[in-house]
């Protein structure tokens, strides 16, 4: 129980629920830009690279509450680092161990792997360093990590990806810009929390369902048109995944927005990529049916945890 205690600041610094969402986009990459269904040859370098998005994500997170620790401190003192719960210090040595963790998973997952977390790693700092100060650019470079981890699985799985013909790295390109476009729209609800009109201006409430709407149907198009998605069970329950997706992102854009509060809709966002990056996975036929049904089961277990963990 005090082991549980002690750890319960850095889970909150590390905003544990929402790590849940952050493997499945190297493991959609991979299985976009392999090909064939998973492999146990493939278990070691995707675990690598889900290890290395996760760490550079912990990264992220750490090095935003070490800039904004003084806001924090006037804003949300009950954050862990302006409440004493950690230390400066601890938090620093902890961002390096997180970055430098993702880094050398990366270098086990290939150099392609590693330059594209190499690319991750300064985004995050030059993010958190200046670009989230200003406004359109802010979201948009928070989208561009996501898409980023979506590639380290992609280039994992085929380092050269980028010498392949246009129609075999069109899906990953699409599913890396729809990522990062549907991270960048709901991120602008959580940058405009102050702002209560503002986030219910229609431009911005429908942001996440019309980036998911040409996003996903066009990615299951795209490789149904490449003869990957196959037929059955298959595309069944991707069509079935999607639905889920797009009702959720048309719920918190439609009928919920009115009512809820900034951050349970950003929150429902955030758990909605989960069921993103089990669409994408579907799509490549029946190989990744397993990954889609494990990343669909967490969705299901984000919004409990997040409200136990949260209101803790």
């Amino acid at each position: 129980m005090n082991a549980a205690r002690n750890l319960l600041p850095w889970f909150r610094l590390f905003r544990l629920p929402n790590l849940l969402t952050v493997p499945g986009d190297p493991v959609a990459g991979f299985l976009l830009a392999a090909g064939t269904g998973l492999t146990r040859n493939h278990l070691l370098p995707l675990l690598a690279a889900a290890g290395a998005s996760l760490g550079l994500y912990v990264f992220g997170l750490i090095l935003n509450d070490l800039l904004d620790v003084a806001t924090d401190a006037r804003e949300r003192p009950d954050r862990p680092l302006p409440a004493g719960e950690i230390t400066v210090p601890q938090a620093r040595m902890a961002a390096i161990a997180a970055a430098l963790s993702g880094l050398n998973l990366a270098a086990t997952a290939g150099r392609a792997a590693l330059l594209i977390a190499a690319a991750l790693a300064g985004l995050i700092v030059l993010y958190n360093a200046v670009l989230k100060r200003i406004p359109v650019v802010g979201v948009l470079t928070m989208g561009l990590c996501r898409g980023l981890s979506l590639m380290v699985g992609a280039v994992t799985a085929c380092p050269g990806l980028w010498t392949q013909p246009d129609v075999s790295r069109l899906p990953v390109l699409l599913a890396a810009a729809g990522l990062s476009l549907y991270v960048a729209a709901f991120s602008v609800l959580a940058l405009r929390e102050a702002e209560p009109d503002a986030v219910r201006h229609p431009s911005v409430r429908w942001l996440p369902l019309i980036t998911l709407s040409f996003t996903l149907p066009t990615l299951f198009a795209m490789m149904a048109a490449q003869g990957r998605i196959g037929s059955g069970i298959g595309p069944a329950f991707g069509v079935f995944l999607m639905t889920l997706a797009l009702l959720q992102a048309w719920l918190t854009g439609g009928p919920l927005h009115s009512v809820l509060p900034v951050p349970e809709l950003v929150g429902r966002h955030i758990c909605n990529l989960l069921r993103v990056q089990a669409c994408f996975c579907a799509a490549t036929g029946i190989g990744g049916i397993l990954p889609a049904v494990c990343l669909t089961a967490l969705s299901f277990a984000f919004v409990p945890l997040a409200k136990r963990f949260y209101s803790s």
